[in-house]
This record gives structure tokens, sequence and C-alpha cells, in this order.
């Protein structure tokens, strides 16, 4: 019972130390690719929002000075923002008609 308790403790620790060895700078880096892609997405379906590109810049711009988190900040945001237009561009595509006045 001991074993399994400590092999359970150890298993549960073990994402907490892979954290700790984590490269922020990659994370970030990864988080700016998601954004990216996703603005390019968003593009394609004719729904890019205005500040996305400039999130994108922002967030690769701080991350270059060593800003990390403001980087991470910067590139959640636009990738927030790319899946956000996504999504538009899916409900406008389902619902456009009801946009529609009705006379």
């Amino acid at each position: 019972m001991k074993k399994v308790l400590s092999l359970l403790s150890l298993l549960a620790l073990m994402p907490a130390s892979s954290m700790l060895l984590a490269d922020p700078a990659g994370d970030s880096a990864a988080l700016i690719d998601q954004a990216e892609a996703a603005r390019k997405q968003a593009d394609a379906l004719g729904y890019e929002w205005r500040d996305t590109a400039s999130l994108i810049k922002d967030a690769k711009a701080a991350l270059e000075k060593g800003q990390v988190e403001e980087s991470n900040a910067l590139a959640s945001g636009a990738l927030l923002q790319g899946r956000q237009a996504v999504a538009q561009a899916q409900f406008m595509e389902k619902n456009w008609e009801m946009m529609i006045p009705k006379n």
C-alpha cells in the first residue's frame, strides 16, 4: 500500500517538476505561433479582427526584449481574438439570414 501511495505521489508531482524545467521563452514563442495560426485562419475566412496582428507583433517585440510575461499576455490576447474571430465566422455562416431585416 505504501508503494502505491508513493508512486501516486510521484506521478502527481511529475507535471509540476516538468513545469519548473520548461523554457518560458519557448512557451511564449509557441503561444505566438498559435496566435498567428488562429489569425491566419480568421483571415482566410474573412473575419480577422483589427487588433490581432498588432498584438502578435507586440508579443514578438516583448519576447525579444526578454519580457516573457508581457509577451505571454499579448500572445494570449491575440490567440483569444483569433479564436473568437473564427467562431464569429462560423456563427455567421450558419446564421446570416437572421441578420437580414424583415419588412
